[in-house]
């Protein structure tokens, strides 16, 4: 029978193959070290540790320098080349990177986990893993200022060249819901958007969401806002000098039982 470990990283050395200019470069540091054994129950998947499946999680934090901000993580080109233990057992299996990578709010770290199907063997004291981060930095943000957004269906504004238009506006008991139509171009460069009313009051958004198709994405917003005003200004923070990095790991993390 299969015994449950408790993993503790205890040693870590981390190679990265992109410096930055001056010198400067991201850190990678395995943050966590999640180990669950088989499931129990019907089709063992009644009772599950954690919740999760069996298999293996690493977390990994990405640290950039003072003088850059993490744009995004794109897990969907995070790549997991090598996981194994001190006993040659392949750990790679069913490889998912989670997905919705976390970023901290001064825009300097992110959290991402990258999970495999596949348990190191009983007798293993340390875990190996490689691969690379696709990360998207940026150097600064600055803020565009829109003076007045018309609330009618199919205003247009340009910002950057791009175009922003209204695809609806509904007026609801608990606010406002507002959609608003945005190049991929312009996403891609966008930090963050905020609404005030005419008295120059922040208007709350409590809920968002978005589609994408094509080259332009569909933005919703969620307003608390109780009566419908005829515009709204637009503050929109935009990043400066993008880059993209392919931040590479080299794990080596010994296991306390």
């Amino acid at each position: 029978m299969r015994t449950n470990h408790i993993a503790v990283p205890s040693i870590l050395f981390v190679i990265l193959s992109m410096m930055l200019p001056g010198g400067e470069k991201p850190t990678v540091h395995l943050a966590g070290l999640r180990i669950v054994g088989p499931g129990y129950g019907v089709n063992g998947t009644e009772l599950r540790a954690f919740h999760q499946q069996s298999g293996i999680t690493l977390a990994l934090v990405v640290k950039v320098p003072q003088n850059k901000m993490i744009v995004d993580v794109d897990d969907s080109k995070c790549v997991l080349t090598k996981c194994v233990d001190d006993r040659g057992h392949n750990l790679l299996d069913g490889v998912d990177w989670g997905g919705f990578p976390k970023i901290s709010e001064d825009s300097r770290i992110a959290l991402v986990e990258v999970s495999s199907k596949i348990r190191p063997s009983m007798d293993a004291s340390e875990i190996y893993a490689r691969g690379t981060i696709h990360l998207r930095m940026a150097a600064s943000a600055i803020t565009e200022n829109i003076e007045s957004l018309k609330l009618k269906m199919g205003t247009r504004i340009h910002v950057r060249q791009e175009v922003i238009q209204v695809m609806k506006v509904q007026a609801e008991n608990d606010g406002l819901t507002l959609v608003l139509q945005i190049s991929r171009e312009l996403m891609n460069d966008m930090k963050e958007l905020r609404f005030f009313t005419s008295n120059e009051d922040p208007v709350e958004i409590w809920g968002r969401g978005s589609f994408t198709f094509g080259n332009v994405s569909q933005m919703e917003y969620s307003c608390n806002i109780k009566s419908l005003p005829e515009t709204l200004r637009v503050e929109v923070d935009l990043w400066q000098e993008l880059e993209i990095l392919n931040v590479s790991f080299n794990i080596a993390a010994g296991l306390g039982f």
